[in-house]
């Protein structure tokens, strides 16, 4: 059986500082972690840490709010993927091999545009070029990354699998059916399904919860993985507070959390 490297973000919520929460990611156990990119953000202290710490850089989560104005006319869209080629600037400057994109955000617009197509494969060239990876994770609006990744034959075009999202926002749809062989990341979480009495995709549904205190079917998703020869870092994307879903950890310190993560982690990559 693959024995998987296990990686998780710098969650966010307890108040301190995201070095120390590298620090602790180590304590307990995991391998590697991810952070999210920001314009101003400079990466260089992560990166002396996470090699202080032995922990690998695994991806960073490229901005995302907004992103649907890819897809429109207009400069506004011109100035997104600017930013999001300067986010894999940085990932090529520190050596961090994957930025995670978000091909979309929005609930009630499902028409891919050819500008929008135009503008992440000039994204994705820039990416090959600097020698990283976009992986693309599967969000809201099936039919935007269905548009990307019909259109990128580049290998710098991979695939993030959200475990959540499929449950959420992709109604429990095999993604990996589609995208399994151009996996190269992943953000495993837990949530409840869609919530809705009308069946209505929302996102307060996106809980990112720990493994195993939702609906996901964590067997299921590892079978699904091996499957598809998939042997990179299995990461985890979690959030500590939200709602009423996430009280059970509402009194957890970091150490506490990350250790109950770690333990979670383990259950999933044994499956």
């Amino acid at each position: 059986m693959e024995k998987y490297k296990l990686g998780i973000n710098t969650v966010g919520g307890f108040g301190i500082d995201e070095l120390r929460l590298m620090e602790i990611i180590k304590e307990s156990g995991f391998d590697a972690f991810f952070n999210c990119w920001e314009p101003d953000k400079d990466l260089a202290p992560y990166v002396t840490k996470a090699k202080e710490l032995g922990l690998i850089y695994q991806s960073v989560h490229a901005p995302f709010g907004g992103c649907e104005c890819i897809w429109q006319p207009g400069e506004r869209g011109e100035r997104y993927i600017d930013t999001l080629c300067r986010c894999a600037e940085d990932c090529a400057r520190y050596d961090i091999p994957v930025f995670i994109v978000h091909p979309f955000i929005g609930f009630h617009d499902h028409t891919p545009t050819d500008i929008g197509v135009e503008r992440y494969l000039r994204l994705i060239d820039r990416a090959e070029r600097l020698g990283v990876k976009a992986a693309y994770e599967n969000v809201e609006g099936d039919e935007y990354l269905a548009a990307i990744m019909s259109a990128a034959s580049s290998p710098a075009a991979g695939f993030c699998l959200d475990t959540g999202h499929e449950v959420c926002y992709n109604r429990s749809k095999d993604r990996l059916a589609l995208y399994g062989d151009r996996l190269i990341a992943t953000h495993f979480n837990d949530n409840l399904g869609i919530r809705t009495t009308d069946g209505s995709i929302t996102p307060a549904d996106d809980l990112h919860l720990l493994p195993f205190d939702g609906v996901v079917d964590w067997q299921g998703v590892m079978e699904r993985i091996r499957a598809h020869g998939y042997s990179g870092i299995l990461t985890f994307e979690l959030k500590v507070k939200g709602g009423k879903e996430h009280a059970a950890y509402q009194n957890m310190t970091p150490e506490e959390y990350y250790a109950e993560a770690f333990r979670r982690a383990c259950r999933v990559a044994a499956l």
